[in-house]
């Protein structure tokens, strides 16, 4: 019982410290609610989708990235696909700077890494 305690404490001290990273990146919308709102199909597609939002910083972070990778396709030569949204802080917001989409093949010579270049 004591054990299980100290996991849902850890856990909720976790959100905690999220929540004040998300509080102190400014005025605009954190960069995953940015992919989010401009990407409303992540919600409703029927493939898996992994999300992940990375800051270079817990205090103050000034760059972010944001991973879609999307898999079980309806596309026999692509396995997975991955689109990279890279953000930077300019005056308290986040404002996008590159997008780059990835994909991992079923067949060919590189079935194991994602790469820029289309599947065929």
């Amino acid at each position: 019982m004591i054990a299980a305690a100290a996991v849902c404490a850890g856990v909720l001290s976790g959100c905690a410290t999220t929540q004040k990273i998300v509080n102190k990146v400014g005025r605009s919308e954190t960069p995953l609610a940015q992919v989010l709102h401009e990407r409303p199909d992540l919600r409703k597609d029927l493939a898996t989708v992994e999300i992940r939002q990375y800051f270079n910083s817990v205090e103050s972070p000034t760059a972010a990235e944001v991973k879609v990778t999307e898999t079980g396709l309806l596309d026999d030569s692509v396995r997975s696909i991955r689109t990279v949204y890279r953000f930077k802080q300019v005056d308290g917001d986040w404002e996008r700077t590159t997008t780059q989409k990835e994909y991992m093949c079923q067949r060919g010579k590189n079935t194991k890494t994602f790469q820029t270049a289309k599947c065929s």
